[in-house]
């Protein structure tokens, strides 16, 4: 073997390195020792054209690529950084942490919102009331007879109590309208049957419900009313809510006001049919029938819908539950007042917020008599004054559940 000295210069010529064709001579003595192959050849192997060359301009380029590669210890490796370096990096980041602390806190905080304490308990409980105004092009084929008139429909909250301190009486003495009471007793807005029966006693009162009503009205005849109300002259509001009926002047009706308590909800009448929208034995389908009859005959009367007030189910044992999650088969209480709101605001009709708006879960002691069901005179007073203060009067600002916006204080007080 050669010693170092006596090794042969290699040739670099083409791609099959012939000497013969071009090519500089470079031996092994002309590489810097300090310089690597990379220091030539990259990763890969130059191309020809591009081979280094013997001489100045060889060395030249070796010492810019050495350049580039930054300085090293006398090792040959690169130097750590110096240790403050490393502290100052973490200060910085302790520092944009605490300003990110700091900054948090101050936006977090936001700004206090001072509400006036008189008037704080008007936001205790939201009032869900939709007040429908009729156009003037609707209200064109109206009788101005100068008198704005109630037509009051539906069960207990009007029947039970039809003098002057009952909810048909107090609107009128709230407001100074006058009120027509045409509301039936044991009546609820769903029909029992798809089609009326007159086998038993309970299918011919069906009559008396809601649908039905609607359609003597839409029709101008009473007649079934009349008869089926012979079997009840036990109590003389069936007939009195018909003569009420017959001598209304539907030309120059302002208003219709429905209000039914619980009755469906307890009676546990079906919600919805989501394959028959326009099924009468169905909450909805009754509701709506009932709501598009009157309206298609009488465009220009403005209906009102009160929606029932909070209630609890009587189980019988002197036990109550709330109406709100027990379901008694076909849903909860505020459902059936969630499918009301809806239906009404399909057919732009005005609904008024009894179940929150007037005696709800925090009240209903107050409003409701010793079956947690039914609505005393208190709670009539109640809902005159929101029916009042909403309909009649149009105010627009929210209802206040906690207190009489009409009547005042005196007012409830004489009442209870």
């Amino acid at each position: 073997m050669k010693k170092d000295d006596e090794l042969e210069y290699m040739d670099f010529g083409d791609e099959n390195g012939s000497p013969d064709e071009g090519g500089d001579d470079l031996s092994f003595e002309d590489i810097d020792d300090e310089a690597g192959a990379d220091d030539y050849f990259g990763e890969e192997e130059p191309s020809p054209a591009r081979q280094p060359q013997r001489g100045a301009a060889s060395k030249t380029s070796r010492r810019g690529r050495r350049k580039r590669g930054g300085r090293k210890d006398d090792d040959g490796n690169r130097p750590l950084l110096p240790w403050y370096v490393h502290l100052i990096v973490l200060a910085a980041i302790v520092l944009i942490a605490v300003i990110a602390v700091v900054r948090f806190s101050i936006w977090n905080k936001g700004e206090a919102i001072e509400i006036d304490p008189e008037a704080s308990s008007m936001y205790n409980v939201e009032v869900n009331d939709s007040i429908v105004f009729l156009t003037d092009k609707v209200l064109a084929d109206k009788t101005d007879d100068g008198v704005t008139t109630v037509l009051c429909l539906g069960d207990a909250p009007f029947s039970d109590d039809t003098g002057e301190s009952g909810l048909a009486g107090q609107i009128s003495a709230l407001s100074g309208v006058t009120t027509i009471n045409a509301s039936f007793p044991n009546s609820q807005v769903t029909c029992r049957n798809a089609t009326y029966q007159t086998d038993t006693q309970e299918n011919m009162d069906d009559v008396f419900n809601l649908f039905y009503v609607a359609y003597d009205i839409s029709i101008g005849d009473f007649t079934n009313l009349e008869t089926v109300a012979t079997f009840h002259t036990d109590d003389p509001q069936y007939q009195a809510a018909i003569d009420a009926l017959k001598s209304a002047d539907f030309s120059s009706l302002d208003y219709i006001a429905i209000m039914y308590d619980a009755v469906d909800y307890e009676n546990g009448m079906a919600m919805y049919n989501d394959q028959n929208e326009d099924d009468l034995t169905c909450y909805v389908g009754s509701l709506a029938n009932a709501l598009q009859l009157i309206r298609d005959k009488y465009p220009w009367i403005s209906i009102v819908f009160l929606s029932p007030t909070y209630a609890e189910h009587d189980n019988g044992d002197g036990t109550y539950s709330d109406a709100r999650t027990l379901n008694l088969g076909n849903g909860t209480l505020n459902q059936y007042w969630q499918y009301a709101y809806d239906t009404c605001a399909n057919l732009g009709v005005s609904f008024l917020d009894n179940y929150y708006g007037s005696i709800n879960d925090s009240n209903y002691t107050e409003y409701l008599t010793d079956d947690h069901f039914h609505i005393n005179a208190a709670g009539r007073t109640k809902i005159a004054d929101h029916f009042v203060y909403k309909v009649i009067n149009g105010t627009y600002s929210e209802y206040n559940a906690d207190a009489l916006m009409v009547a005042g204080s005196s007012t409830e007080s004489s009442s209870q």
